[in-house]
This record gives C-alpha cells, sequence and structure tokens, in this order.
C-alpha cells in the first residue's frame, strides 16, 4: 500500500483554516479522493457543517470535544483514523487541527503508532489572523509552538489592519527562521499541498517506479550536542532524507535552529533559548530507531 501524505492546517481560533480548507477542496475534490479531519474542543462541530454544505466530494471525520494532541485522546484518535483510512482509502489527508493544538505532537502520534505504516507527514501549515495576532494573550505560546513548526504560515486578514505586517513577519522569523510567509486575504494564495523536496522526488524522479516507502518521524529529547556533534549528525543523516528540520539544545546553553534538504544543512541561533530539543525527519532511507540511536550516540 502506497502511503497517504498527511497535511496539518493550525491556527488560532477564528484566524481563517475552514476558508483555507474549503479552497483546498475547491481545488483537489474534482481530481483527488480527499479526507478531512476536523478536530474541535466545543462538542458540536459548527465548521464540519459549513463544510458539509459545499456540495463537493470528501470524507469527513469529525473530532470533538478536546484535542486530538491531548494525551487522553491519543488512543481514540489513532484507532478512529486507522478505520478511516480503511474504509475510505483516501488519497491525501488533511486535519484542521484545533486553535489550542499543540501540532509537533502529530509526527509522534504517526511515527509511533500502526498509522506509520499507512502515513506519512507531508506539510504542516498554520493560519495568522493579522488583525488579532497581537491579541491572544495567554494563548500567545501556544501560537507561538504552532508556528515554529509549521513548513508556511499564512498571513491572513491583511486587508484589515493598515500597519503591523513587518511586526508580525519579524515575530514569526523569530519563532522559525526557516519558514515560508505568504500574505492574503481570506487564504486566498496559490499553494501545492506537500513537500517540494519529495514532490520533486516522486514527480521528476520515479514517475514510473513504485514510490518508496516514505517515513515520518520524530525525536523529542533532553539531551544536549555539542555545535560540532550536532553538524556531525546532521551531515551524516541529512543526504539520506527529503527534510530533517526544527530545533536543539546545544552544550553551550544555546537553542540552534536546524533545517536539512539533501546534501543542504542549515544552522540558525535562536535569540531566546526556551525550545526544547524537537526534530523531525520525513525520508525512506533510514527508520526512527536508527536515527535516535544515531542521537544518543552524539549527545
Amino acid at each position: 500500500m502506497q502511503k497517504i501524505p498527511f497535511h496539518i492546517i493550525s491556527g488560532f481560533l477564528g484566524s481563517g483554516k475552514t476558508t483555507f480548507l474549503k479552497r483546498i477542496i475547491d481545488k483537489y475534490s474534482t481530481e483527488t479522493k480527499i479526507g478531512i479531519i476536523q478536530n474541535e474542543f466545543a462538542p458540536a462541530n459548527i465548521d464540519g457543517a459549513e463544510l458539509k454544505q459545499s456540495g463537493k466530494d470528501f470524507n469527513l471525520l469529525e473530532i470533538n470535544n478536546g484535542s486530538v494532541f491531548c494525551v487522553c485522546l491519543l488512543g481514540d484518535f489513532v484507532n478512529s483514523l486507522e478505520k478511516f483510512v480503511n474504509q475510505h482509502h483516501p488519497e491525501i489527508i488533511i486535519i484542521e487541527a484545533s486553535g489550542l493544538s499543540d501540532t509537533t505532537s502529530i509526527s509522534e502520534i504517526i511515527s509511533a503508532s500502526t498509522l506509520a505504516e499507512k502515513i506519512y507527514l507531508a506539510s504542516n501549515w498554520c493560519i495568522v489572523d493579522a488583525q488579532n495576532f497581537a491579541k491572544v494573550g495567554l494563548m500567545k505560546q501556544r501560537v507561538s509552538h504552532q508556528i515554529r513548526m509549521a513548513d508556511i504560515v499564512v498571513i491572513n486578514k491583511t486587508d484589515l489592519i493598515e500597519t503591523g505586517i513587518k511586526k508580525i513577519r519579524e515575530e514569526i522569523k523569530k519563532a522559525n527562521p526557516f519558514t515560508e510567509i505568504r500574505e492574503t486575504t481570506y487564504c486566498n494564495i496559490d499553494f501545492e499541498l506537500g513537500d517540494s523536496a519529495i514532490k520533486k522526488f516522486f514527480f521528476d524522479e520515479v514517475k514510473t517506479l513504485s514510490s518508496p516507502n516514505v517515513n515520518s518521524m520524530v525525536i523529542k529529547s533532553g539531551r544536549k550536542l555539542s555545535r560540532k556533534s550536532l553538524e556531525l549528525f546532521l551531515f551524516k543523516w541529512s543526504p539520506k532524507a527529503f527534510r530533517i528540520k526544527g530545533f536543539v539544545n546545544l552544550k553551550e546553553d544555546k537553542t540552534v535552529a536546524i533545517q536539512c534538504t539533501f546534501d543542504s544543512v542549515e544552522i540558525i541561533e535562536m535569540e531566546n533559548n526556551f525550545h526544547p530539543t524537537e526534530l523531525v525527519a520525513i525520508s525512506h532511507r533510514f527508520t526512527l530507531r536508527e536515527w535516535n540511536k544515531s542521537l544518543k550516540e552524539f549527545s
């Protein structure tokens, strides 16, 4: 069975996640079998009802009354998603995560369960509300966490503010120096679902071959590496991966953001040393066990 690409759409309440999801459905539903997961803390899913009224062809799994990223619901989420995949056989899966979700956990769920045989993490989008970005108050840390691991951050509702976009961009880059930032209104942007490196490999190099067994994996660790050990670790594994990204705590009492694409390794020192060590990799040439063992050897 070919693994299914799994895409995350995160963002704080009212940022425009459902609008973006509707644009994805409009673009892909006629040519691709789409599976949608909607997760809300409320017992009723208003957004799910709105999607159903679109008349487009997709399958919907609703998970309400809590976050799928909460430990108390992980088992139920894995079981529900596995049944959903077996029943509908989607070609892509998109989750609209609750505005309060910790999205870094989703890779861990996928790589550490039976879902790993069926799904890989393809992209992570975060929608930012330009008008209310500075008003999220106590939830600012959760929003920053969503931004931190996003591949692409969409600054939405730019028509509702006259100034302040530059400051928002600066804050986003401070949280995640490698993310791509796009500005828009009504989430009206050109987009392609999927990691560009993976898409290039699949579509440019192996069109006539069966797709490799892609794995998405995550390491969360309290271990610290020296700067030199980190470089050696990354140069060992980056040629074997479509992508490696995340944050690492160094023995020099610094935190760095890293991004690797094939032979390219980038390391940027962060201003604030508050990040836990979190690394995400997408590869078909090594496993989580091999990668985790190697990190321990370099620590």
